[in-house]
């Protein structure tokens, strides 16, 4: 005869199966998302330059400061996370911030 215990162990293991199931069923649908690229400080300038954007002004987009800006442009630092992804946009689509009202006309 079977333990409660181990019922309970064998029917939660049955209900995160079916959760995993519907979850990888949904997640197949999605479109795949572009690899982060990474860039080399003189990418980062070059792309600052190419916009006319001072390294403040590049820095407030990005939501960092001055100093990681020169630290990027150094090399000293590298930039990551959601700061990459918007540079990638940048790279892409320089006029994507015009776009999505981020910067004033």
């Amino acid at each position: 005869m079977r333990n409660v215990y181990q019922e309970i162990i064998d029917e939660g293991n049955v209900i995160l199966e079916k959760g995993i199931g519907h979850l990888r069923r949904r997640t197949r649908n999605l479109t795949p998302i572009t690899p982060i690229k990474v860039f080399s400080p003189q990418e980062i300038k070059a792309l600052r330059e190419s916009n006319q954007y001072t390294q403040i002004y590049f820095g407030e987009l990005l939501g960092v400061s001055l100093k990681t800006i020169q630290a990027w442009e150094a090399g000293t630092n590298k930039p990551t996370g959601t700061a990459l992804r918007m540079i990638q946009i940048l790279e892409q689509d320089p006029h994507a911030l015009d776009k999505y009202l981020l910067m004033n006309a």
